[in-house]
């Protein structure tokens, strides 16, 4: 049998280590190569194909996969070092129809934890990702993510989605959903035994994939991580990304404002409203207490403008700050990008000086207006720069009903005991964390009230936390084990602790509460040290 699999050859004696050693990744090659005839016509909803299989022992990481290692870990609530090296696994590559690629890494069977994760894609997808996998892979979890049920270029092209609603279903939940019930039927071939739990966890539409999953298919997963989730998906696309790209690009191609005024921007914030929250530490707990006119920057007569703002600068950062609106002054959208998300804007709100990339926002408005949002999207000679949000409304009800996850119906969820998490910081760029805080109450409000909502489901609202990975506080999160110990063993989780990445100096350490809940500084202690903050109701 011809073995499709990476094996370290070893010169050795039949009775030395190395022998053995050999002998057993001959085992693993042969048991990762056996999975080719697994039939996967019949496991789920539509039928699958594996592909190819391979053992991957001592994989070289390149220096990209090594930092999104830990990037991803970031963004997932699993710690994870950077590392040269792959953990070792076999790789299992397939699809499920029509056009949904997965990946699945299978560690070694002893050092399997019995559980199946799906590290769910990100921005609009597209691409199967070799390092989103890693962080569940090296916590001992079978783990899968596909491609979102399309072939694209990241992060946001939307031209895939021409005339394609059902590509659209499939990236909006039905891909995520496919491919963990093929995942979980091979996990069950290659380990002997179905995985005890299953979990799911990412962020942005890796996120908004974790509530897709508790609405529609409760009894996909055990338990949910879901990071800055975006519930409102079509009102963002279509009503933010608009407004935002055209705040940074007045004409639809030109910025007004580049990322080297970010600085100055962010000093000017914390400076008027660091003290808030009765801490000058850099972090502004809550920026909705914080009031903010950005034309305390405009530029004087004489002063260097690399120190201040122009007029139009002045005015796309105002934009920026507010809920859009036309030119009637109605507001269309009702969470602007938040004040100390500054350092986040780079490439995501405004562009970087040097660089050719257009921001994010603007890539979305433009791709989103002409191929997703509606449902019948007229194509590449659609001006996105005319679009007007309450006048074509009605017509972006029918992919709402397809990519928004804003159901408030957890009951089926709840019912079979699945567990969820979000957390959302209050520095993101790309979402406020107001969208989420909406969704939450209202989601609170249908399922019985606060009291039965903390029986399954929990929010963390992080000061300075990013869209991704970073903020200028402490960003770094181990979710991933106070989920498992809720779904497993139900204990509850009383807080998260935020760490610095390890070297920092100070190393700082701060505990976060569920949402409504605050983490206060008691006005005396070591302001780095989590024990020096008390929970406020």
């Amino acid at each position: 049998m011809a073995v499709s699999a990476l094996i370290l050859q070893v010169e050795a004696g039949a009775d030395s280590p190395k022998a053995a050693a050999s002998a057993a990744q001959s085992e693993l090659a042969k048991r990762c190569d056996d999975l080719n005839l697994l039939n996967l016509e019949s496991v789920g909803d539509a039928p699958g194909r594996i592909v190819m299989t391979r053992l991957e022992i001592g994989k070289p990481a390149s220096p990209v996969e090594q930092l999104f290692f830990k990037k991803r870990g970031h963004s997932q609530g699993m710690p994870t070092p950077s590392a040269k090296t792959f953990p070792d696994h076999c790789l299992v590559e397939g699809y499920v129809t029509p056009h949904v690629k997965f990946n699945l890494v299978l560690p070694p069977p002893d050092k399997w934890n019995n559980r199946f994760m799906l590290a769910a894609c990100d921005a609009w997808c597209g691409k199967v990702h070799t390092e989103i996998v890693v962080p569940g892979l090296n916590r001992g979890y079978a783990t899968l993510t596909n491609d979102g049920g399309h072939y694209s270029r990241a992060p946001f092209d939307g031209i895939w989605a021409h005339q394609n609603v059902p590509a659209r279903i499939d990236f909006a939940h039905r891909a995520n959903h496919v491919s963990a019930q093929v995942g979980k039927a091979i996990v069950a071939a290659y380990y002997g035994n179905k995985a005890k739990y299953s979990y799911i966890a990412g962020f942005s539409k890796g996120g908004n994939a974790g509530l897709f999953a508790a609405q529609k298919y409760p009894e996909d997963f055990d338990g949910v991580f879901s990071k800055a989730p975006v519930p409102y998906y079509q009102w963002k696309n279509a009503a933010h990304f608009s407004w935002l790209g055209l705040a940074v690009y007045p004409d639809g191609k030109n910025p007004v404002i580049y990322s080297d005024k970010l600085p100055i921007i962010e000093k000017a914030v914390l400076d008027k409203c660091d003290k808030l929250d009765g801490l000058k530490d850099g972090i502004i707990d809550d920026p909705r207490k914080c009031k903010f006119d950005p034309a305390v920057l405009a530029c004087k007569a004489g002063q260097d403008e690399a120190q201040c703002l122009t007029p139009p600068q002045v005015e796309a950062v105002v934009k920026i700050y507010s809920k859009p609106t036309n030119k009637a002054g109605q507001t269309y959208y009702d969470f602007p990008t938040d004040l100390t998300s500054e350092s986040d804007w780079a490439r995501s709100v405004v562009p970087e000086r040097g660089s050719a990339d257009l921001t994010f926002s603007l890539t979305g408005a433009m791709t989103g207006l002409r191929y997703m949002v509606f449902e019948n999207n007229p194509g590449p000679k659609y001006d996105w720069t005319k679009f007007d949000y309450l006048t074509e409304k009605p017509k972006l009800a029918a992919m709402s009903k397809i990519l928004d996850p804003d159901s408030p119906d957890l009951k089926a969820f709840k019912a079979r005991g699945g567990k969820i998490m979000i957390v959302h910081g209050w520095s993101d760029a790309m979402v406020s964390a107001s969208m989420t805080i909406d969704w939450f109450e209202k989601m609170q409000a249908f399922m019985g009230g606060k009291q039965a909502t903390a029986e399954f489901a929990q929010l963390y609202v992080a000061p300075t936390l990013y869209h991704g990975s970073g903020g200028r506080g402490p960003y770094v999160f181990d979710t991933q084990t106070a989920l498992e110990k809720w779904v497993e063993e139900g204990i509850v989780p009383e807080q998260i602790v935020l760490e610095d990445e390890p070297g920092r100096e100070p190393f700082r350490t701060r505990p976060l509460y569920p949402y409504p809940a605050v983490s206060k500084y008691k006005g005396k202690g070591d302001p780095n040290v989590a024990a020096s903050y008390k929970r406020v109701d």
